[in-house]
């Protein structure tokens, strides 16, 4: 405990304030809440809530750990044909058949999708991943950050982004990117949790995804929608699914107990939300203009 309370004492003198909102620039933010140490505030100007401050080596913990040495060392095969699934439904976008994938973690779709004959391209800063992407044999990796990616213009007929974009120090540096990176009628596939969930409501600040030390921007179908319009692409479409009622602090890392008189009524709960706005995670595909 020692330990840990002087980790979080360093860290309270290793904070960067963010004197400006990354989605739309604004300088008036509204404190929602702090937990374990970091404020999560709402931009008043386009509602985007993100941690501020923020850890000024918050690379530091992607480039260590952090969510590319996440997920499974194995698929099981049901989870191996729902990926194979996922992979096929891209096939009416392939033109140039160059498909990037920017934090693969374990690289499973993109082994995936080189299975299926797609040329493979990766960006990823985590050491664990890049072993892992080279062990696969990606066919070009990018060593860094997404908004220091460098690719050629029109490039690409998808790019996928799953569970990257709350990581990042600049979302909107990113997506820019991205959307110069695709081929005109080429489109983004992303993942995020979502903010404006029922599970987010229900559990608090206590929320599993709430990890102020790593999530560091939360987006809501309202925000992810203007910063990908604001990129420039069009026919955006947004599902959530799942409702989650896992609670956890992180400092030191310890699970709490869920809200014992909803644990009846997951399963049910977890099936309707798919039909509302209202699911802990988002989906998000959104596409290219043909021409402006």
């Amino acid at each position: 405990m020692v330990t840990e309370f002087m980790e979080l004492k360093t860290q309270a003198n290793n904070r960067d304030f963010l004197d400006s909102c990354d989605l739309c620039s604004g300088a008036e933010f509204k404190t929602l809440f702090v937990k374990e140490g970091f404020p999560h505030v709402r931009c008043s100007s386009c509602g985007l809530v993100f941690v501020n401050p923020r850890l000024k080596n918050q690379w530091d913990i992607q480039l260590a750990g952090g969510t590319g040495s996440m997920n499974e060392d194995a698929l099981t095969p049901r989870q191996e044909r729902r990926l194979a699934s996922e992979v096929r439904m891209l096939q009416k976008y392939r033109r140039l058949n160059r498909f990037l994938e920017i934090g693969p973690g374990k690289g499973w779709f993109l082994k995936e999708a080189k299975a299926q004959g797609w040329e493979t391209w990766a960006s990823e800063i985590n050491s664990d991943s890049l072993a892992r992407l080279k062990q696969i044999q990606v066919d070009q990796i990018h060593v860094g950050p997404a908004e220091n990616l460098t690719v050629p213009e029109d490039h690409f007929d998808v790019i996928r982004m799953w569970d990257v974009i709350e990581h990042l120090r600049s979302p909107k540096a990113a997506i820019d990117i991205v959307f110069n990176a695709l081929r005109p009628g080429g489109i983004i596939r992303t993942a995020t949790t979502n903010f404006a969930s029922l599970s987010r409501w229900v559990n608090g600040p206590e929320w599993i995804y709430l990890n102020g030390s790593d999530h560091i921007f939360l987006f809501e179908p309202l925000t992810i929608s203007e910063l990908l319009i604001r990129a420039g692409f069009r026919s955006i479409k947004i599902k959530t699914k799942s409702f989650n009622l896992k609670r956890k602090l992180y400092h030191p890392n310890r699970s709490l107990p869920a809200n014992p008189f909803l644990i009846p009524f997951r399963k049910m709960i977890d099936e309707c939300i798919r039909l509302t706005p209202y699911g802990h995670q988002m989906i998000v595909v959104a596409e290219k203009p043909i021409s402006s």
